[in-house]
C-alpha cells in the first residue's frame, strides 16, 4: 500500500487527486479552494495513493487524550467501486488505525446514507450531527 505522511506528499499528487474527485462530483469549480484547503493540512494527514483507490486521514485526539484516526475523505475510481473493495479499504483504515495507536476511527459520508448503514452493522456509533444552514 502507498501510504505517505503528509510532508512526503506532493501537491502535484494531491491536486491530480482533486481534480479526479472534483470532476465526478460536478465541482471542478472549486479545484483551488480544495488544494488550498490540502495544502493547508497536508502536514498533518496520512495520504493512501492506491492504483483504485485515494484517502486522506488525519490523527487526533479528544479532550481525554484518547487518540482517534479520520477519515477526511476517500474516492474510489468508478470502475473499481465494489463491495469487495469497500471492504478491503474498511480493513486498511482500521489496521492503520490500530498501528497509530489510535482507539477510534472516525468517518461519515455526506453523499448518501448507504454507508450509514454498513458502519452501524460493523460497530459504529451516532456521534455527531450535521445540518445544512
Amino acid at each position: 500500500m502507498n501510504i505517505l505522511l503528509g510532508k512526503s506528499a506532493s501537491m502535484e499528487t494531491i491536486n491530480g487527486w482533486i481534480e479526479r474527485v472534483n470532476a465526478e462530483f460536478g465541482l471542478t469549480e472549486r479545484n483551488a479552494l480544495s488544494s488550498r484547503y490540502f495544502e493547508a493540512i497536508k502536514d498533518d494527514c496520512i495520504f493512501i495513493f492506491e492504483p483504485d483507490w485515494e484517502a486522506v486521514l488525519t490523527i487526533d485526539v479528544d479532550m481525554w487524550m484518547r487518540r482517534e484516526m479520520h477519515v477526511v475523505s476517500y474516492y474510489v475510481k468508478k470502475e473499481c467501486r465494489n463491495i469487495r473493495l469497500f471492504l478491503t479499504i474498511q480493513r486498511k483504515f482500521e489496521e492503520l488505525a490500530k498501528a497509530f495507536d489510535c482507539q477510534y476511527l472516525v468517518q461519515g459520508s455526506h453523499f448518501g446514507d448507504r454507508l450509514y448503514f454498513y458502519l452501524e452493522r460493523n460497530g459504529y456509533h451516532v456521534a455527531t450531527m450535521r445540518k445544512e444552514l
